[in-house]
């Protein structure tokens, strides 16, 4: 979240739920409108989907980043990092779970105060939340939080704190962090690595770096100025995409010395890179003030990259509305939807289609390949009414042995399927003059 440009979450276990994120959080429930009519108060997301507002959640104010809780339970648990560096946890309202109820407004507070950038759960251990904070010329910039950290040095219970003008309420603040990494530096982007749930990826100042959490003494960097929005592929783990004004970095992690690619955009900066979860190597990103979305299809299979080899790109854009983008979001499961929202909070739901690949058989059937569907197109073998072109009737009629009886040449007409008139007529006589000749010898 930049400013307060709304951005937008699908939720990671819910596929008819989203969460609007600027001022305030605002949880949507998506129904399809094809079997249905259009409810009152409902806002039209496309020609077949609406959404209809659930809940709204306005207690936590100075947003600058949201992460949803990646958990089944509870489903609608969600961190919220604030302008003055801290962190906490909120619902939407949706679930009454009393084991999780006490993790609702727990608030953890870094040493000294300055921006959240970023969040990001760990996808194997849940409890885990890494922070990414501006630079403090005396204190860490990663912070990794255990949400249902117990330990009483790490707790202050019950103390009063002062969330806006004239207003308190009775919280929980966990003040010792599980992990603090990165000293005397700026975290813009985090991301944990799906192949180890003790390594974290961040996108510090001046470089991207990895974190081993066994031994948090030392890291692996490499200096770039491709420090936002470090992404991983969900589908090659050791692939990963961040940006820098208007470029986007490509990074092999086994091969972590520099880009395996570069692409670049337009001269606007980019918002947002994000790599589609239900389609291998496409990646789709944002520049500011756009309504564009560009997509990168990478073509390559999931190999060690030599120096001198490039993976092959197709480069496509889409326009899901007329208005400026301010954010968007894949959905999780459905194969190529995102939901696109507006400064102004108009929200658009569409499908990004696949490329249509077409291939004619020798025998004239036609298939096309669309997303993960195979499609064929052929002609009907019993369908008498429809006049079959003269590449058919070839095909058929040598699958028959058309023309190969010498003994009775009459018979060929039957093997050409007995429909033409003057083919009987043709071989008929050309089996009298064959007799005529072999009774004259």
């Amino acid at each position: 979240m930049s400013g307060t440009k709304p951005d937008i979450l699908w939720a990671p276990h819910q596929v008819d739920r989203f969460v609007v994120c600027d001022s305030e959080l605002s949880l949507y429930h998506v129904e399809s409108t094809v079997n249905s009519e259009f409810k009152a108060g409902s806002l039209r997301l496309s020609e077949d989907s609406a959404a209809t507002l659930l809940s709204i959640n306005s207690e936590t104010p100075y947003m600058k980043c949201v992460a949803w809780y990646l958990n089944y339970d509870p489903e609608c648990l969600l961190a919220v990092g604030q302008a003055n560096g801290r962190v906490v946890l909120t619902s939407l309202g949706q679930d009454h779970n009393s084991k999780f109820k006490d993790l609702i407004g727990k608030e953890f507070v870094p040493k000294h105060a300055r921006q959240c950038n970023t969040l990001a759960w760990n996808p194997l251990d849940s409890n885990w939340l890494a922070a990414g904070l501006d630079k403090h010329r005396a204190d860490f910039s990663v912070l990794i939080w255990d949400i249902c950290s117990k330990y009483t040095p790490d707790i202050v219970p019950m103390e009063k704190v002062r969330l806006s003008a004239g207003e308190t309420e009775t919280t929980l603040l966990v003040t010792k962090p599980l992990y603090e990494l990165g000293q005397n530096d700026a975290c813009l982007s985090l991301c944990w690595l799906p192949r180890d749930q003790k390594l974290l990826l961040a996108g510090m100042h001046r470089n991207l770096a990895i974190f081993d959490l066994r031994n948090t003494s030392q890291k692996m960097f490499v200096n770039t100025k491709a420090v936002q929005g470090v992404t991983v592929d969900p589908y090659f783990h050791d692939r990963v995409a961040s940006f820098y004004e208007g470029q986007v970095a490509i990074w092999d992690l086994r091969k972590f010395e520099k880009p395996v690619l570069t692409l670049t955009e337009q001269p606007k900066p980019l918002t947002k890179v994000a790599w589609c979860p239900t389609r291998t190597g496409l990646l789709a990103t944002l520049t500011r003030d756009s309504n564009i979305i560009r997509l990168y299809d990478m073509q390559h299979t999931p190999t060690p990259i030599g120096d001198e080899t490039e993976p092959t790109i197709i480069e496509r854009s889409v326009q899901p509305c007329d208005n400026y983008i301010a954010s968007f979001a894949w959905h999780p499961t459905s194969q190529n939807r995102m939901i696109v929202v507006t400064p102004n909070r108009t929200m658009s739901d569409f499908t990004v289609f696949e490329r249509i690949s077409l291939a004619w058989s020798p025998i004239t059937s036609l298939m096309w390949a669309c997303g993960r569907h195979l499609y064929e197109c052929a002609e009907e073998e019993n369908d008498n009414s429809l006049e079959k072109d003269i590449a058919t009737k070839m095909r058929l009629r040598a699958l028959s042995r058309y023309g190969l009886d010498t003994e009775q040449v009459w018979r060929n007409h039957i093997l050409a399927g007995n429909e033409d008139p003057q083919l009987k007529s043709l071989w008929y006589t050309l089996h009298y003059i064959l007799c005529i000749v072999s009774f004259v010898r």
